[in-house]
C-alpha cells in the first residue's frame, strides 16, 4: 500500500470517528437533559455508576456471500474495561442502564478439516474498539435481569492462512474470486462495526454473569458518504425506538419495558445485518462484506 494511500485510508477513519463521537456526545448531552428534567435526576446516574472488568469467550463464524470456500469454525477470546451507568425508571423495580466500554479480542479458528468437497479458511484475527449498550432491566433484592442491545465501532487486523496456491481451482471450482476478497484484508487494519443482543444477569454487587449474540461487518474499504448516510439511517432508526420506549412504552406498560426495548432495538439490528451482508453501506449499493456471528458468554467484575 503506497503512503498516500494509507494517508487516506488514516483520513477517512478519523473522519467517520470524529463524527461518530460528535453525534454520540449530543445525544448523551439530550439523555442528560432529560434526565435531569424528570423524576430520577442525572446525580442518579453518576450515583449508580461502576467501573467494571469484563472477560468473554465465543464460538462462531465467520461468512462472506460470494465466497465458494468456507471459513472454518471461530473460538474467541476478549476483554473490556468500562463504566456502568444505571438510574431507576418507572419505579424502583424497572432500571435504566447503559455501558461506555473500551474492548480488544483475539480470534482464531477450530481446524474443521479440509476435504474434496469443502475446502475450508483458516485466520487468525487481533481486533480493537470502543461500544456502548443500553438497556431496560428487572431490578430484584441483590438480583436483576439486564437485556440489552449493544453497538461498536472497531478495528480488525486479519491474517488468513489458508494456502492459496491450493485453491485455485478443486473439483471444477475456480476459487480465485475468493483470493482477491481475501487479499483485501489480509494482514492490514479493516475498519468494521458490531452490535450485539445481550442479557446480564447481576447475582451480587461484585458479579455479573451474561451470554449475547454478536454480528460484526468488517468493510473492505472506506466509501465515506455512504458509509455516513448508512449511519445516519440506522442511527434515526435506532434513536426513534428509543423515544417510543422513553416517551410512551416506560409510561404506559413499564413491566414490559425491558423486553420490549429488547426486541425492538435488536431486531431492528440484525434486520440490518442482514441487510448489509448483501451490501455493506446499505441502502447504497456497495461491495459485500466479510461478516461475522458468534455466540459469547461474560463475567463482569464491577467496582
Amino acid at each position: 500500500m503506497s503512503a498516500h494511500n494509507k494517508y487516506s485510508s488514516i483520513l477517512t477513519i478519523l473522519k467517520f470517528v470524529l463524527l461518530y463521537s460528535v453525534i454520540g456526545q449530543s445525544f448523551f448531552h439530550d439523555q442528560q437533559l432529560n434526565a435531569q428534567s424528570s423524576d430520577f435526576g442525572f446525580d442518579n446516574w453518576y450515583a449508580g455508576s461502576k467501573n467494571f472488568i469484563e472477560v468473554t469467550y465465543g464460538i462462531g463464524d465467520l461468512k462472506h456471500k460470494d465466497f465458494s470456500a468456507e471459513f472454518n469454525s471461530l473460538s474467541m477470546s476478549e476483554i473490556k474495561l468500562g463504566r456502568r451507568f444505571s438510574k431507576p425508571a418507572a419505579g424502583f423495580k424497572i432500571i435504566e442502564f447503559n455501558d461506555n466500554y473500551l474492548f480488544s479480542s483475539y480470534i482464531n479458528h477450530f481446524e474443521d478439516g479440509n476435504t474434496p468437497d469443502n475446502i475450508k479458511i483458516g485466520y487468525d484475527i487481533w481486533r480493537f474498539g470502543f461500544g456502548y449498550n443500553k438497556g431496560f432491566g428487572y431490578n430484584f433484592k441483590g438480583f436483576a435481569i439486564l437485556p440489552y442491545h449493544q453497538t461498536g465501532l472497531v478495528w480488525n487486523r486479519s491474517k488468513f492462512t489458508h494456502p492459496f496456491t491450493n485453491i485455485r481451482t478443486f473439483e471444477g471450482i475456480d476459487y480465485g474470486n475468493d483470493i482477491d476478497i481475501l487479499n483485501k484484508y489480509n494482514d492490514v487494519i479493516k475498519f468494521g462495526i458490531t452490535s450485539h443482543a445481550g442479557i446480564d444477569f447481576r447475582i451480587s454487587n461484585l458479579f455479573n454473569i451474561g451470554a449475547s449474540y454478536e454480528t460484526a461487518v468488517i468493510f473492505p474499504y472506506h466509501k465515506f458518504w455512504k458509509q455516513t448516510g448508512s449511519f445516519f439511517i440506522e442511527t434515526l432508526a435506532q434513536t426513534g425506538i428509543d423515544f417510543l420506549t422513553e416517551g410512551v412504552i416506560i409510561k404506559e406498560i413499564p413491566s414490559a419495558a425491558p423486553i420490549l426495548y429488547f426486541v425492538l432495538k435488536n431486531g431492528l439490528s440484525y434486520f440490518l445485518y442482514t441487510l448489509k451482508q448483501e451490501d455493506m453501506n446499505w441502502p447504497f449499493s456497495t461491495a459485500k462484506p466479510i461478516t461475522m456471528e458468534a455466540i459469547k458468554f461474560n463475567l463482569k467484575v464491577t467496582f
